[in-house]
């Protein structure tokens, strides 16, 4: 009986880091809902955030894993006091952490960004129409 159980321990410990990679894969979804606050929007490595950009901030509504979407908006104030919002849909590619912004008119378009969460601190890397884009930001 003991020489049995020690046969299948090595399938138990597979099954486990399946389970526990899957699940982690599934928080990417939860980790980016909800209110951000830019620290660092860098175009082309120059900073932007604090020269024109007085903030930023995004905003990712719930993630309807049914339909692999949710709704986001990114919202500027700038140094004049003026602001505007670009609005869409986001989708989220567990596998190679990265999220896609489908941006609505007038600023349309599909967008890739790689995504790093580490607790309250996002960053997001990507290009927008050839410009390297580097975004910081914490939950606000």
């Amino acid at each position: 009986m003991k020489n049995s159980l020690k046969n299948y321990f090595p399938l138990f410990l597979g099954l486990m880091l399946v389970f526990l990679m899957t699940s982690c894969k599934e928080k990417l979804y939860n980790q980016l809902e909800g209110d951000w606050a830019v620290s660092s929007y860098k175009v082309d490595g120059d900073e932007a955030l604090g020269v024109d950009l007085e903030s930023f901030t995004i905003e990712f509504d719930d993630y309807d894993t049914d339909g692999e979407e949710g709704d986001f908006s990114w919202n500027f104030t700038y140094s004049d006091g003026t602001s505007e919002s670009y609005d869409g849909t986001y989708e989220v590619d567990t596998e190679n952490n990265e999220v896609t912004f489908n941006f609505d008119a007038p600023f349309s378009g599909s967008y890739d960004f790689e995504v790093e969460i580490d607790g309250d601190d996002l960053t997001l890397e990507g290009d927008i129409n050839g410009f390297a884009v580097d975004i910081e930001a914490e939950r606000d």
